[in-house]
């Protein structure tokens, strides 16, 4: 395992860079640019080809779509209670809790929305690589990783609150979908005490819009695992091809941006190029590689869960069976991951974490996600894991 354990000490280099130097690089900052840059830089001086800064445009919020939907489901129940005649007001709450429901499930979703439509974008920026087989090009690889960083609300603080927090997330939904439901009956029906319950919906609206608010005014993270291990693997990995080129696979880095809202740089770089990648190619995303033991997902979505491709799974699993003393597990995914983007455009996608042992803290979403607490061995475990995977798509050529 010299290899990996070489790439786990590259790897911590570019930890110590992105998240030490740059600092928090939230969705299209100044800072995400700086990183794409340094992105870049690593790339040209490591000899791969075709490395460019592509930009693109992008959320600056992961909140806002969602506050935006809660705002509107919460001016339905205002507008059942005030507005004269039933049926009218009635169905005017009907569509706009709908509106609201189908706003946040396509966000969630990754897919294109109304709330999107009607909220400002912003700059960012993909940084993104190649590196040639020595032989004839025979299949693609891609390493994707992303450079931005989250912000620190209070309801990632703490696994308690992490477990709340998805509990919210659902009941929001279910408050506007049922919200619609019933405010489409009160109106068919002439049911005035559908106004009722409607207040209940809302009172879980306020609270979620109250926390959309409130997240989106915290600090954003330094990011060290989350995801600087991310990067610095997959710049270690390329550092490690230009050493030991594979025979038949051409391997592509794509280090996105706007991942933590909405995933728009894994977008942007599968619309411009995508048509080179085949159901006989593998993305690998690495996110979060830097604390505790690996875990590759079976699922992505927040809340419609997406499969992963089966050719992924295979490809890990076969991976995992040629290292036996690595430990690695599989879950279901409780957020999103680059991986979404590209599942749901049917291309093999495997998402790699890590999740810590028992005791020890992920540091997800926190201003405490600093490089001190990345550990080596879980650097060279993704260092390993990822060249398995590589070899074995070689040898399949």
């Amino acid at each position: 395992m010299s290899g990996a354990q070489d790439g786990a000490a590259r790897a911590l280099e570019h930890v110590r860079a992105l998240a030490g130097e740059i600092g928090p690089r939230g969705s299209c900052t100044a800072a995400e640019e700086r990183a794409a840059a340094y992105a870049a830089d690593q790339m040209r001086g490591l000899g791969l080809q075709g490395v460019a800064v592509e930009p693109f445009r992008g959320s600056p919020s992961t909140y806002r779509p969602y506050a935006l939907a809660f705002a509107t489901a919460l001016l339905a129940a205002l507008l059942a209670l005030l507005l004269p005649g039933e049926g009218l007001a009635l169905a005017a709450a009907a569509l706009l809790s709908g509106l609201g429901a189908w706003g946040m499930l396509r966000e969630t979703d990754l897919a294109g929305n109304w709330l999107r439509r009607l909220l400002p974008a912003g700059q960012s920026r993909n940084a993104v690589g190649i590196v040639p087989p020595a032989g004839e090009v025979r299949r693609r690889a891609v390493l994707c990783a992303h450079l931005d960083t989250h912000r620190t609300p209070i309801f990632y603080s703490s696994p308690a609150w992490q477990r709340l927090f998805s509990l919210l997330v659902g009941a929001a939904f279910a408050s506007m979908a049922a919200g619609a439901l019933l405010y489409a009956l009160g109106a068919a029906l002439g049911w005035s005490w559908v106004r009722w319950p409607g207040l209940a919906a809302a009172a879980v609206q306020l609270v979620a819009l109250a926390l959309c608010l409130h997240a989106d005014r915290t600090p954003f993270s330094p990011g060290a695992n989350d995801n600087a291990s991310g990067v610095g693997v997959a710049l270690a990995l390329a550092a490690r091809l230009g050493d030991e080129p594979l025979a038949h696979t051409e391997v592509w880095l794509a280090l996105t941006g706007c991942e933590e809202t909405g995933a728009a740089g894994m977008a942007a770089f599968l619309d411009a190029h995508g048509e080179v990648l085949g159901q006989e190619d593998l993305i690998v995303v690495l996110d979060q590689v830097g604390i505790g033991h690996l875990v590759t997902l079976t699922a992505d979505g927040l809340i419609l869960k997406h499969p992963t491709h089966p050719r992924a799974l295979e490809a890990a699993r076969a991976a995992h069976s040629a290292l036996p003393g690595l430990a690695l597990s599989e879950k279901t995914g409780i957020a999103y991951t680059d991986a979404l983007v590209a599942t749901r455009r049917g291309l093999p996608a495997l998402t790699v974490v890590a999740l810590p042992r028992g005791g020890v803290e992920a540091h997800w979403h926190q201003v405490s996600d600093r490089p001190e607490h990345v550990e080596l061995p879980a650097l060279a475990d993704a260092c390993a894991f990822a060249w398995q995977i590589l070899k074995q798509l070689d040898g399949d050529a």
